[in-house]
């Protein structure tokens, strides 16, 4: 059995193609509080008012936060693929399909523990 001592090494364009893919669905999910924060923006009276708002830094910082997370989801499923030695597209979709159901699991799990309890 190997043993992982290290982080595995990943190509820089294949770290900035999926996090762009990931940020930009991601930001589908954070349109209405961009859209929000745009409406905010055109009501306030100048620029600095704005930028120094509640609202601003709550959008830079959604916006920050899911680019680094792209970022850090991409490189580790990269790193996985690579851990695993997974050279072909299907394996790879395999991979992915893993990896999304680990991730759903928990919501489904509650939302079906949820509806159990309603029932009663």
């Amino acid at each position: 059995m190997t043993t992982l001592n290290y982080l595995p090494s990943v190509k820089p364009s294949a770290i900035a193609v999926g996090a762009i893919f990931t940020h930009t669905a991601s930001l589908g999910i954070l349109a209405p509080v961009f859209g929000d924060t745009y409406h905010r923006a055109q009501a306030a009276n100048s620029k600095e008012e704005f930028f120094k708002s509640k609202e601003a830094a709550g959008a830079a910082a959604a916006w920050g936060s899911s680019l680094v997370g792209s970022a850090v989801q991409t490189y580790g499923v990269a790193a996985l693929i690579n851990a695993t030695g997974t050279l072909s597209y299907k394996g790879a979709a395999y991979l992915g399909s893993l990896i999304f159901m680990a991730s759903a699991a928990p919501s489904v799990s509650l939302l079906m523990i949820s509806h159990a309890t309603t029932l009663v």
